[in-house]
Order: structure tokens, then C-alpha cells, then sequence
């Protein structure tokens, strides 16, 4: 089976989440190109520790308790959170974007925004507008159920939804769309969700209206992961062609694209069939292009752009103006915490000279964390070991990560760090430091850009000496060798999608897991993630995932920097735009769009 090159989403940022579609060359991965090229599954050296372990769906012996989701109805409209408000239908949404699409594929998704303009036009099987609530979007009345103690989910799809090609949306289709995110239908493993296919047996479709999803173990992440908006369900029988030739995407969302303009604009209109009674609530939702940061932001100021959702909080510059306007009442300005995901650098521990923990450790011994969030994320860095920031429910809090975690101390206790770190690498048989090739591209974001350089200057005080090995053919180059491990060390950054804890452990850090960017492996860890994965004890999962991240930070194929929170803001006359879900970035009920309306 192929994977697909990992991708991530990078602000080019200060690019919109929920405005439409980044500029694909700053898309997934740093430079990605227009057409990345599918990988035969990259062949890894065999990890140092351990020298075997299973695959993530191991069987164990003792597997952990059943977990046991709710099952609910269809998902029904909420017109407002706000008491005797009531939603008024009409009018257009105006937003501003940075480029124009590449495509229309969301399994290969890029940017949020772009998650965001392909979520407007399709359907999911379960969607997540608020909180932790995750429903049924295309189910009957009848609902979903769970059978066989968790194991087998089962769907009773609503009859008479269509596609904006008329045809009628049928569980092959919903079996066909999740076939082909896990890379069952053309080998391609969709980067940020295809993940699920650790966790599905097998799809089954009894009735045109009747889905059977059995799935390896219980677990309560599968509906998490396909209520996200690379999550979508198109008609079966699509290909990758379809979608990059496909100014019309096949969609049975709320919204139709009508018009679409090259590098100049983007055209929504309300979809007259749309299954949910009395949504959306807009005639229009319009993007204009407009490739300056400083243009985008004027947009927000006068109205032209209703509202700004983005992976990282604005820079400097910036932040003095939204604030005044938050202080005075005329805008809403949330700092959203945990958009973020895995920041640091990232070893390829099976190879030279990082098969040695002694250099890991000095790589990570080397890395000023204070100098290094500042130089990347400015004042708004915030400290984190795996993927989760400290304040989170599964962070760990910042009192017990500054100089108390190797590599996280401040003062004078970061300088004798630095004389660990050198003498670690004389140890190992680098009296006189080393010259490597430190992995990078042309990426222009601020955490990557940023961070890349000051990795190279911060290993550099203590004995590593880096050249930049910069991909030669932009994105399609980077991805192509970071999903075959053709690098050494490299500062990078993953985006989450569920804020789950499986998400941590099963898309990054088990054994062939679909973004492992390092060929990490070891089996306790492998073991640990499948007795979390079926844990319902909140307690006890916290438990595992820690042990699971001691282990992983004592092996240092990953060592984390600080990383940033996320922000929206919008106008107040903007409704039904507060109502944030698991995954502000990239939920499919935040994407949707099909609850906005205007006061």
C-alpha cells in the first residue's frame, strides 16, 4: 500500500482558518508543489530500540476496558447559543484569502482555510458544531447504535439527500469515501485522517440506507476523526482526477460553488436541496484574493472580511489594534488553546549519528527552548512536551517542564546543559563536534523558517555543525523525503486535528503510523497506545499517555519546543460563529458554515 507524502499546515499564515484556500506552494508541507506525488510505503531502517515491534493494531493479551461512545440522532439545527435571538436567513458572507486553489481534493487537505471552503460544500457522517457533542449529520431519525460491545457501529442513513449532481447519497457512497481516505481504493492514505484505518476491520453495506462500520477494537476516536472536514463524503466512484479538474465539487453540503475566478475570487451559493431544514441560513458566501497579509487584515477592519480564524495568534504588529477593538466592544477576540500539535525537531534515530541516544540527548541538551519559542511564536510561545501545551487536559503543566525536563532549563541551568551536551558528543566519539546536513525548505511560515535557523545557530554552541539541505523542487520534494526518512534532522511542525490523545500516540508515534517523520518504533509504547485506545477511565487513559510520553522523551527521536494557540475573531453582528467544537481548526461543523447568519 502507498502512503501519502505527510503533510501539515503551515500558516503562510496569518492566512484565515475559516477563510477559504492557502497558497498551495505554502500548503502541507513546506513548498509543497500543485500534484504531490504518491510513495510506495517508504522502507525504514529497523529503529535502534526497539529492534522489532508490532504494528499498532497489535493483539494484546490483555486489552483495556470496552469504550463505549454514545450513540445519537441526527444532528439537529441550533439556531443561536444566545437567548431570544433569533436567525434571520439572507445576505453574504465576505472573506479574504490568500491564493487561489490548487484542487478540491480534502482527503490531500492543506491549509484550514481550505478545509473550510471544501467544508461548506460536503457532507460527513458525523459532524461536530459544539464542545465535545459529536452527531450522526446524514442519519435518520432512527439514528446509530453500537452493537457487539462497541465493535460494530451501525448507521441508518437518511433517504433523499443529494449530491449537487442530483444523484441521491447512499451508504456506498459513505463506505466508498472512507475506503478511500484509508487508501483502499487508489493506495493514496489521506496524511490526517487516513489514520481510521487502524481501527476499521471492515465496511459493510446491507441496504442502500444501512452502514456497518466493524472496527478492530472499540474506541471512542473513530467518530472524533470522521467528524473532521478531511472527512467528507463524495459520490463513490470519484477519483483524484475528478477533484483536480473539478471547478464544481460533487457535494452535498449547504453551499455550491458557482463561480470561481483565478487569483481574484470564489463564489458560494445556498444550495436549494440541502437535506437540513431551514440551513443555511446565507444566500453567499464570497472570497476575494488578496495575497498581502497587510491587505487581508485592512478587509477585517472595514467590514470586508466578518471574521479571522487562525492556527496562530496574530503578530505583533497586529494585536495593539484587535485588542483596543476588543476592549471597546466592537469585536470578539478568543484565544483558542490546543490548535497547535507536535513543534520541535525531529531525528531520524535509526541512522547515523542519531542512532546514538548520547547525540539525541545532546541535540535536545542544545536547544534553548526560551530563545528558541521567542525566535519562533514571540510572546504568545507556550511550553509543551507531546503535542499538548501546558493548561491543557492532557499538558503538562509549565512548573514541572521549566528546569525540571532535560533541555527546558533557564539561566545557569541552561548553560550547564550546554557543557552536558559536549560532553555527551565527545562520548560518543565527537571530541570535536560533528557537520551534518540539517533537512530543510523554502517554507516562508514563522515557526518553520524561524525555527530552522535557530536550530542551526543553537546546535552550532555546542559542536553541531549544520548545513542547510534544502529541498531542491519545492513541496513535492519535502514531502516525497520526509515519508521515506531521507533526512537527518530537521526542525518541523504537525498540526492536530482532534485534540485526542490516540491522535498523539497513533498518527505520530506508533510503529508505521501514517505520520511518523521520524520510523520511530517501540513496542512498549506501540503496546501502551492500543490499552489507551480502549480505555474509557479518563484517570487510567491519562495514566497510559503519560507513561507512553516518558517513554518517548527518554528515547528523543522527537525533541519538543514551545508552541502557540490559536484565535478567532469576528464582528458581533456575525451569529452562530462562537459555537467552537473539538477541533476549532479543522471540525467539520466549524467549516460547515450552515449556522451563520447575520444579527
Amino acid at each position: 500500500m502507498k502512503k501519502f507524502p505527510f503533510h501539515r499546515y503551515r500558516p503562510y499564515w496569518l492566512a484565515s482558518i475559516l477563510v477559504p484556500v492557502l497558497l498551495f506552494v505554502l500548503a502541507c508541507g513546506p513548498g509543497e508543489s500543485p500534484t504531490p506525488t504518491p510513495l510506495a510505503t517508504a522502507t525504514s531502517v529497523p529503529a535502534a530500540t526497539p529492534t522489532s515491534a508490532p504494528l499498532a493494531t497489535a493483539t494484546l493479551t490483555s486489552p483495556g476496558p470496552v469504550a463505549t461512545p454514545t450513540p445519537t440522532s441526527v444532528a439537529a439545527p441550533i439556531p443561536t447559543p444566545t437567548p431570544g435571538e433569533q436567525p434571520k436567513r439572507g445576505g453574504t458572507l465576505n472573506l479574504v484569502e490568500g491564493a487561489t486553489p490548487a484542487h478540491f481534493d480534502a482527503y490531500l487537505g492543506y491549509s484550514p482555510g481550505f478545509q473550510a471552503f471544501l467544508g461548506k460544500q460536503y457532507s460527513n457522517l458525523f459532524i461536530n458544531y459544539v464542545g465535545e457533542k459529536v452527531d450522526c449529520e446524514i442519519c435518520s431519525e432512527a439514528g446509530w447504535r453500537l452493537e457487539d460491545g462497541g465493535k460494530t457501529m451501525v448507521f441508518n442513513i437518511k433517504p433523499g439527500i443529494k449530491f449537487n449532481t442530483g444523484k441521491e447519497l447512499t451508504s456506498a457512497d459513505v463506505a466508498y469515501s472512507i475506503n478511500m481516505m484509508m487508501g483502499n481504493i487508489d493506495g493514496i492514505v489521506s496524511a490526517r485522517v487516513g489514520w481510521v484505518k487502524e481501527y476499521i476491520s471492515s465496511i459493510e453495506t446491507p441496504g442502500a440506507y444501512e452502514l456497518r462500520i466493524k472496527l478492530v477494537r472499540p474506541s471512542a476516536v473513530v467518530p472524533k476523526l470522521l467528524s473532521t472536514s478531511f472527512a467528507i463524503i463524495v459520490p463513490q466512484g470519484t477519483t483524484r482526477d475528478d477533484f483536480k479538474s473539478g471547478v464544481t465539487p460533487k457535494g452535498s453540503g449547504p453551499f455550491i460553488l458557482k463561480q470561481f475566478i483565478a487569483d481574484a475570487s470564489l463564489t458560494l451559493e445556498r444550495n436549494p436541496n440541502y437535506f437540513k431544514p431551514g440551513l443555511p441560513y446565507l444566500d453567499k458566501v464570497v472570497w476575494t484574493i488578496a495575497a498581502d497579509t497587510n491587505t487581508q487584515w485592512a478587509a477585517f477592519y472595514t467590514h470586508k472580511q466578518e471574521y479571522k480564524f487562525q492556527m496562530e495568534e496574530p503578530v505583533d504588529q497586529y494585536l495593539a489594534q484587535l485588542f483596543k477593538l476588543r476592549d471597546d466592544g466592537k469585536i470578539k477576540y478568543i484565544s483558542i488553546p490546543g490548535v497547535a500539535g507536535y513543534f520541535g525537531v525531529w531525528m531520524v534515530g535509526s541512522k547515523p549519528p542519531f542512532n546514538d541516544l548520547r547525540v539525541r540527548q545532546a541535540v535536545n541538551l542544545g536547544v534553548d527552548r526560551v530563545a528558541f519559542g521567542q525566535g519562533t511564536f514571540g510572546d504568545r510561545a507556550v511550553p509543551q512536551l507531546l503535542m499538548f501545551l501546558s493548561g491543557e487536559d492532557y499538558g503538562t503543566p509549565a512548573d514541572k517542564i521549566w528546569n525540571v525536563v532535560p533541555g527546558w532549563g533557564t539561566g545557569a541551568k541552561k548553560q550547564q546543559e550546554l557543557e552536558q551536551a559536549k560532553k555527551l558528543l565527545a562520548d560518543a566519539g565527537f571530541p570535536n563536534g560533528m557537520d551534518i546536513a540539517q533537512f530543510s525548505s523554502t517554507a516562508t511560515n514563522v515557526g518553520y523558517a524561524a525555527g530552522s535557523q535557530l536550530l542551526q545557530s543553537q546546535l552550532k554552541q555546542v559542536g553541531i555543525r549544520t548545513t542547510l539541505d534544502i529541498a531542491k523542487t519545492g513541496g513535492t520534494d519535502f514531502a516525497n523525503r520526509l515519508a521515506a526518512l531521507d533526512y537527518l534532522i530537521q526542525n518541523y511542525i504537525f498540526y492536530r486535528i482532534t485534540g485526542d490523545p490516540d491522535e498523539a500516540l497513533g498518527q505520530y508515534m506508533i510503529t508505521g503510523a501514517s505520520r511518523n517523520a521520524t520510523g520511530y518504533s517501540n513496542k512498549a509504547v506501540d503496546k501502551l497506545y492500543t490499552l489507551m485506545s480502549s480505555e474509557t477511565d479518563p484517570v487510567k487513559r491519562k495514566q497510559l499517555f503519560f507513561q507512553a510520553q516518558d517513554i518517548i522523551l527518554n528515547d528523543l527521536w522527537y525533541a519538543p519546543a514551545q508552541n502557540h494557540n490559536g484565535y478567532i475573531t469576528f464582528w458581533p453582528n456575525l451569529g452562530g460563529i462562537d459555537q467552537i467544537g473539538l477541533s476549532p481548526a479543522f471540525g467539520s461543523g466549524t467549516a460547515r458554515g450552515d449556522r451563520l447568519w447575520f444579527k
